[in-house]
C-alpha cells in the first residue's frame, strides 16, 4: 500500500509497532556481567566450583571490563602474584565474552611455547566453552564443508566470523601472520627475549594489532621474574600503576595490603605478624594483618569483608593514553584459596629471620614472584670487608702454625699444608694454607715474590718459590714439623714457564688450569687431570664451584667459642686490611647473554679490576686439599675409588702422613 495525506495517526502508530517488531534488539553486556550470567566452573578446574562470581575476586572486575569492546582502554597490563584467580577471571572470561558478545573479533592467545598454548586451549578454554553455553556458537567459517566443526588444534572459530589462534612465543613465522584485534599475552616473563633473527616476540605479536588501532585490545598477564629483565614490570611501569586498596574493619581507612611495613616516625610495624611456640616453631593460627593506621588486627577470614569494599587507585601517569596497568599480590587471594598463614610459611622457608639472610635464594625468588608479585633483584653474593675481618685471629702470626688453638676450636691440629701460586709478569703471589678436620683452614703465609717471571732463572721469583717448596718447612707451636704436601701453580698467564718449573719435580708440584664449569662427561666436577702435549700432568680446576663454597665459608659467622663450622677460614693477627680486601674483590651476579639478553645462570665478576690475588689463592688451595684427599683415598692405605672424608682425616691424624712429631 502507498501512504498519502490521509494516512491516520492510528496508522502511524500501527506502522511503528510493526517496524519495532521486525527489528532485532542487541543487548550488549560487559565481560564481568557476561561471566556472572553464563560462566560455570566445574570442580576439575577450581577449588571453588559453581557459577562464577566476582564477589570472590572483586579486584578482577575492573580489569576484565577494560576489555569491553565499548571501553576506551586499549592496553591492559597485570603484574600479579599467584593464586589470585587472574587466568579464570580475566583471560578465560574475556574469551567467552568475545565469543558471545562481539562475535567478529580475530583473537590470539600467546603463551611461552606452542605446547603450553595447546594445553591451555584443551584443558581450560574448551571446558569454558562447553560449560558456559557457548558450544552451539562454535562453527567453521567454511560454509561449504560439513565436516568442519569450528575447532582444530590450530584454531577455534565461531558464529560471526571471529576466531582465536593459540600460539607459542617461539614461533616467529606465526607471529608475523594474521591481523589480530584482540591479543591475550599470558605469562610474558616466560617468553624468550628474541626468536632467532626475528626479534622480540612481544613486538612481533603486538605488531599484528596495528590494523585495529582504534578498537584493539592487548592484555598482558604475568607473574614477574627477575628485576631488569622482566617484561611485565617494564609494561606495568608504562601504565598508570594501579594498586588495590581495601578498608580496615576498625578505622575504615583504605590501604594497600603489604606483607611488611614500618612507620618511619613511630617505628611501629604493620602488615603480617605471627607468633612462634617455645621451640621456635611457627604457629599458623596466630597470623594477623595489622592496619597501618590504627593497629587493628585482622584475621585471614576478614578478607571476605575487606575485598568486596576495595577499590583500584592509580599511582602514576601512563606514558600513553588509554593504557592501564595493575599490580596485585597473593595477599589478596580469596580467603579459601591462599591464606596469609601460607604466605608467612613460604617466607620463613625462604628467609632465616634469626640470621637475617636467605635460607635458599631459589625459594626467596619464588616468594618475591609468587607471593609479593614483585621482581626479584639478583644482587649477587658480595663478601664485605667487615665480614672477612672477623676471621682475623689474635692467637697467631704469619709463619706460625697454631696447633693448640686449632685443636681446641677446629677439631684437630693442622694435618696437612698446601700451597698455591698466582703468576703475573712482575711477581709471583704465593699462599700456604693449613687444613684441619672438616676442611677448616688457616692462612699460614702470604708473599709477593717480585721480579721477572718470564725468566726461569730469576732467583727473586722462581728461585724463592723453589726454596719454599724444598726448604725445611714449618714448626708448629707443639713442635710438629710440616712440609708442603701439594703445590698448584696457575698456568693461565705463562704456561711454558709454569710447565718447565713443575717438570723439575716428580710429584707434589703441578700446573693448574682454571675453568668456570667442568668439561662435559667429566668424572669429577671439582677437578680433572690431563696431560699437556709434552706429557706434563695438569690439573683443571672448576673455580666457580670453589668460589661458591669458599664465599659461604667467608660469610659464615663464629662467636669465638666452641667448635668452628666446617670449612671455616682463619687469618693471622698480622694480615693487613689490603690483603683482607683481596678476599672481597669478586661478587656473584646473574649472567646475561649479550646477544639474546637471556639469563644463562650466574657468574663471578670482579668490578673495577680490584686486586683479588688472595681470593684466587684461597680457591686454588681449596682445590689442592681435594686433590690430596682424592689421591690419599685411592692410595695403598684406603684403596677407595671415592673420597671418604672421615677416613681421610682419621688416616692423616693416626698415621701422621703429612707431618711429624719431635
Amino acid at each position: 500500500m502507498f501512504l498519502d495525506e490521509n494516512f491516520s495517526a492510528d496508522s502511524h502508530a500501527w506502522l511503528s509497532r510493526e517496524i519495532a517488531a521486525l527489528t532485532d534488539k542487541i543487548k550488549m553486556v560487559s565481560p564481568s556481567v557476561w561471566a556472572e550470567e553464563n560462566r560455570y566452573l566445574p570442580a576439575n578446574v577450581t577449588p571453588l566450583p559453581g557459577f562464577y562470581s566476582y564477589e570472590v575476586c572483586p579486584y578482577l572486575r575492573e580489569i576484565v571490563d577494560c576489555l569491553d569492546i565499548r571501553s576506551t582502554v586499549r592496553e591492559v597490563t597485570v603484574m600479579k602474584g599467584a593464586q589470585i584467580g587472574a587466568t579464570v577471571g580475566i583471560l578465560e572470561n574475556a574469551i567467552g565474552y568475545f565469543i558471545s558478545q562481539v562475535k567478529s573479533a580475530p583473537m590470539m592467545l600467546l603463551t611461552a611455547d606452542g605446547e603450553l598454548a595447546k594445553i591451555r586451549m584443551d584443558g581450560h578454554i574448551t571446558i569454558m566453552i562447553q560449560q558456559s553455553g557457548l558450544a552451539g556458537l562454535i562453527q567453521s567459517s567454511d560454509e561449504m564443508s560439513r565436516n568442519k566443526t569450528g575447532k582444530t588444534n590450530a584454531k577455534i572459530e565461531w558464529v560471526g566470523g571471529g576466531y582465536i589462534l593459540p600460539f607459542g612465543a617461539r614461533n616467529a613465522a606465526k607471529l608475523r601472520s594474521n591481523p589480530i584485534q584482540v591479543l591475550l599475552e599470558d605469562e610474558i616473563d616466560g617468553y624468550p627475549e628474541v626468536v632467532g633473527r626475528d626479534g622480540d616476540p612481544l613486538k612481533l605479536a603486538e605488531g599484528r594489532t596495528k590494523a585495529y588501532m582504534q578498537t584493539r585490545k592487548i592484555l598482558r598477564l604475568s607473574t614477574p621474574l627477575v628485576k631488569g629483565t622482566s617484561k611485565i614490570e617494564r609494561a606495568y611501569l608504562e601504565g598508570d600503576q594501579r594498586r588495590f586498596h581495601v578498608p580496615c574493619k576498625a578505622c575504615k581507612k583504605y590501604q594497600e595490603l603489604k606483607f611488611y611495613g614500618i612507620n618511619e616516625q613511630t617505628g611501629e610495624v604493620w602488615g603480617l605478624t605471627w607468633d612462634k611456640d617455645e621451640r621456635g616453631v611457627f604457629i599458623p593460627d596466630t597470623v594477623r594483618y595489622v592496619c597501618q593506621y590504627c593497629g587493628q588486627r585482622h584475621s585471614n577470614a576478614d578478607k571476605i569483608w575487606m575485598l568486596p569494599r576495595g577499590k583500584w587507585v592509580a599511582t602514576a601517569q601512563p606514558t600513553m593514553p588509554n593504557v592501564r596497568s595493575y599490580h596485585i599480590s597473593a595477599m589478596y587471594s580469596p580467603a579459601a584459596m591462599y591464606a596469609w598463614s601460607d604466605a608467612v610459611r613460604d617466607y620463613l622457608n625462604a628467609w632465616d629471620v634469626e640470621a637475617s639472610r636467605p635460607r635458599d635464594l631459589g625459594l626467596m625468588q619464588e616468594f618475591y614472584n609468587n607471593v609479593l608479585g614483585k621482581t626479584f633483584e639478583l644482587r649477587g653474593t658480595k663478601i664485605r670487608l667487615v665480614t672477612v675481618s672477623n676471621h682475623r685471629r689474635s692467637f697467631y702470626n704469619y709463619g706460625e702454625i697454631p696447633n693448640s688453638y686449632a685443636q681446641e676450636h677446629s677439631g684437630s691440629k693442622i694435618l696437612v699444608l698446601t700451597c698455591a701460586v698466582d703468576v703475573h709478569k712482575d711477581n709471583l703471589t704465593v699462599a700456604v694454607f693449613g687444613w684441619t678436620r672438616g676442611a677448616r683452614n688457616y692462612l699460614i703465609d702470604y708473599w709477593v715474590f717480585e721480579g721477572d717471571t718470564t725468566q726461569m732463572g730469576d732467583m727473586a721469583t722462581w728461585g724463592r718459590l723453589a726454596e719454599l717448596i724444598e726448604g725445611d718447612g714449618y714448626v708448629a707451636d707443639d713442635g710438629s714439623l710440616y712440609k708442603i704436601t701439594l703445590t698448584l701453580i696457575d698456568s693461565g698467564y705463562l704456561p711454558d714457564q709454569v710447565y718447565r718449573f713443575c717438570e723439575q719435580y716428580e710429584s707434589s708440584v703441578y700446573p693448574l688450569k682454571g675453568r668456570d664449569f667442568p668439561p662435559k662427561n667429566a668424572s669429577l666436577k671439582e677437578f680433572s687431570v690431563f696431560s699437556s702435549p709434552l706429557g706434563t700432568t695438569v690439573y683443571g680446576v672448576t673455580v666457580n664451584l670453589y668460589k661458591d663454597r669458599m664465599s659461604a665459608a667467608l660469610t659464615r659467622e663464629w662467636d669465638g667459642q666452641g667448635l668452628q663450622d666446617e670449612r671455616s677460614f682463619n687469618a693471622p693477627r698480622d694480615i693487613t686490611e689490603s690483603q683482607l680486601r683481596e678476599l672481597t674483590a669478586e661478587q656473584k651476579r646473574e649472567k646475561i647473554n649479550r646477544m639474546t639478553k637471556q639469563r644463562e645462570g650466574f657468574e663471578w665478576h670482579r668490578p673495577g679490576g680490584a686486586k683479588n690475588e688472595l681470593w684466587d689463592l684461597l680457591i686454588y688451595n681449596a682445590a689442592a686439599l681435594d686433590i690430596v684427599a682424592w689421591d690419599t683415598c685411592r692410595g695403598e692405605h684406603l684403596k677407595l675409588d671415592y673420597v671418604n672424608w672421615v677416613q681421610f682425616w682419621d688416616l692423616l691424624e693416626s698415621n701422621k702422613l703429612f707431618y711429624s712429631e719431635v
